[in-house]
């Protein structure tokens, strides 16, 4: 409510009033928009997302199929929205978010999906699989599936703190990483060092063999025709985990399906990668629901072009501020 050469400013509530069908242009530079958005996301309804564009989109703001990419456009199409399974299944997943930053990141992320677009997404500036949309415990059991070179570790020690941690067990098959995973525990305090277990293995739904890319970097995947043989694990009933992370580059749904049991029975907070494959986006949140009814989602992204976490949390791990917010139904 302030004039800038001779223009007054309204609020955005204020502008979604007077203007119903008008085209939000943010204007800025480098990562700043995706940050803005994040803050205005909240303040739009979910019909008005696709209305927002940045400066950088007008040039390319063209109807579907007047792209020069166009094989790539039919091909997202059909391969995510052709069938009527496929639009249930992405419906359900976005009622599963009730924030309205959870379902801003959605849309912008499934409509660079089926569009092949350059779909502003809201960037948090939180720290990646520590979100304010659960509480951390005093004597959490984390449980690391992916655990590259201890990274997510020392984010955590930096976040909770060392008291604050029980035990953390970390999963990294690729044999390089493994190296630095065991170098950074190393140089930790010995009331650390007592806590973490570490093991050389992949995680998923049965024990068995894999083969690796093993990249030595956040890279590394499963790869039939890998060169390097790794042994599965199942997520062991005996860890008892109150928080697990998985970012394991696209075989999530896998060992998901392998930690059902110690999922139902123990409850803990799921920090899931859901960015590896398109379809990761609404199949697995949908499993976790599967397994546990009453869990809340959350969605936030990290980078524009991939990390996008979901947040599947218990109600009784949910902050303060979300079980009285009108966010949680």
């Amino acid at each position: 409510m302030k004039e800038l050469s001779g223009l007054q400013l309204n609020t955005i509530e204020e502008a979604v009033k007077c203007l119903p069908k008008a085209l939000f242009v943010l204007c800025s530079t480098g990562d700043n928009a995706s940050r803005q958005f994040a803050a205005i996301a909240p303040k739009l309804s979910p019909a008005r997302f696709n209305n927002v564009i940045t400066s950088r989109q007008l040039g390319e703001f063209l109807p579907v199929g007047d792209k020069t990419s166009k094989s790539f456009d039919v091909y997202r199409k059909t391969f995510l929205a052709a069938s009527r399974r496929n639009r249930e299944k992405v419906e359900a997943a976005f009622s599963l978010f009730k924030d309205p930053l959870s379902q801003a990141v959605f849309s912008a992320v499934l409509k660079r999906y089926l569009l092949s677009s350059d779909a502003l997404i809201p960037v948090s500036t939180s720290d990646e699989y520590f979100e304010d949309v659960y509480t951390l415990l005093p004597d959490e059991i984390f449980v690391d599936c992916g655990g590259f070179s201890g990274d997510t570790l020392l984010k955590y020690l930096q976040v909770a703190g060392v008291c604050a941690l029980k035990g953390y067990h970390v999963f990294e098959p690729d044999p390089n990483n493994f190296k630095q995973l065991i170098c950074t525990v190393e140089k930790l305090p010995e009331l650390v060092r007592n806590k973490v277990q570490l093991y050389p293995n992949a995680v998923g739904h049965e024990q068995d063999t894999l083969y690796f890319d093993a990249a030595g970097n956040v890279g590394s995947v499963v790869n039939p025709n890998g060169t390097t043989p790794v042994e599965c694990l199942t997520l062991d009933e005996a860890l008892h985990p109150t928080l697990i992370k998985f970012d394991i580059e696209g075989y999530e749904a896998f060992a998901l399906q392998g930690g059902k049991q110690i999922i139902k029975e123990n409850r803990p907070v799921l920090a899931l990668c859901v960015y590896h494959h398109p379809f990761d986006l609404w199949e697995l949140p949908l499993m976790v629901r599967n397994m546990v009814k009453d869990y809340h989602f959350f969605l936030r992204a990290y980078l524009e072009q991939f990390s996008y976490t979901c947040y599947c949390v218990p109600p009784e791990r949910l902050p303060h501020h979300l079980k009285e917010g009108r966010a949680i139904k």
